[in-house]
């Protein structure tokens, strides 16, 4: 047998030889170097901007883990083990996140004022004026939404449900730097009618907020119906009143 040259590192197994029972020395496995297959898959589980990449990091990982197993001469075991691991818990938190982002981006945009309107009409006013991002000093108050929900109730009768109007949303994405406008379905016990609804998507602190900023029901007929409303009606707007009834009396 040919000395081996120091290049060709050997993987040799301590065995002990018994040469009156006739065993040979054992064979040496040349060591056929890193797995490419093990590198490729730790580099596919650390990209972790997209969850295919993590994907194929986790499949190539267990191939490679396998093509390395002991007696194989090909090294990159751990490796395997590394994206492995990475990959798993790279594309379980991407789950996570896909997740909170549909939950708390993408339903507020497809179902629109649906929670407000559900809220409202149902009786609690409070938890219809947090799903706007209006102020009472812009009129939203509790009287308010009372009142626009006494009308709506009066007009078109129980609330059921509101869709987003797919031609409305055309080619504009939802942006965190200005609001998100869209048309909506909205359905109720005497019919269906249309209704333009403005979403905040972040604060001006760069916040997510995903309250609504404005809401108009169209009525060709009776009015349109808008919330807040355009002059808001509460204690400011009565005090405005009687000071100028009073300086009309002068």
């Amino acid at each position: 047998m040919p000395p081996l040259l120091p290049s060709e590192a050997m993987d040799l197994q301590e065995l002990p030889l018994h040469p009156e029972r006739g065993d040979e020395p054992p064979i040496a496995t040349p060591h056929k170097g890193t797995s490419a297959l093990a590198v490729t898959s730790l580099v596919l589980s650390c990209v972790f901007c997209c969850p295919l990449t993590t994907i194929a990091g986790v499949i190539t990982g267990l191939i490679a883990f396998f093509i390395t197993r002991p007696g194989t001469g090909v090294g990159g075991r751990w490796l395997a083990i590394a994206a492995i691991i990475i990959g798993v818990g790279a594309t379980t938190l991407q789950g996570v996140f896909a997740v909170w982002g549909w939950d708390a981006v993408m339903t507020p945009i497809f179902t629109g004022p649906k929670a407000a309107l559900t809220a409202g009409m149902s009786g609690d006013v409070a938890a219809m004026q947090r799903a706007f991002a209006a102020t009472s000093s812009d009129g939203n108050t509790e009287a308010n939404a009372a009142k626009f929900c006494e009308e709506l109730s009066r007009r078109y009768g129980a609330f059921e449900s509101a869709a987003l109007i797919d031609d409305s949303m055309g080619s504009r994405p939802p942006t965190a730097g200005k609001d998100f406008a869209g048309e909506y379905s909205l359905t109720f016990a005497k019919g269906t009618m249309k209704a333009r609804c403005s979403i905040e998507i972040a604060t001006r602190t760069g916040q997510l907020s995903m309250r609504i900023t404005e809401l108009v029901i169209e009525d060709a007929t009776l009015g349109d119906l808008r919330y807040p409303p355009e002059e808001p009606e509460g204690p400011e707007q009565d005090e405005k009143g009687a000071s100028e009834g009073n300086n009309g009396d002068r």
